[in-house]
């Protein structure tokens, strides 16, 4: 992210009122690279990234035919 959380507490429309075109400009690309990002980030799931299989939501989960808990080994 290229903006602190403490950068966009500062923002405000009178601030942005005084502020020179160029630098508006500036903030523009580096809000859309950070909203960008976010997206990005919002996207990702385990099928999609290096995150883990068991950091999806439980609702996510499918039936993963895994044993229940307690119940006997099955005899192969």
């Amino acid at each position: 992210m290229k903006l602190s959380q403490h950068d966009l507490q500062q923002l405000d429309e009178d601030l942005l009122q005084g502020m020179p075109e160029a630098t508006l400009r500036r903030l523009s690309v580096n809000l859309l690279a950070d909203l960008k990002e976010a997206r990005e980030r919002l996207q990702q799931h385990p099928g999609n990234s290096s995150r883990p299989p068991s950091s999806r939501a439980p609702w996510e989960r499918g039936s993963s035919g895994r044993r229940v808990r307690n119940s006997p080994m099955p005899l192969c």
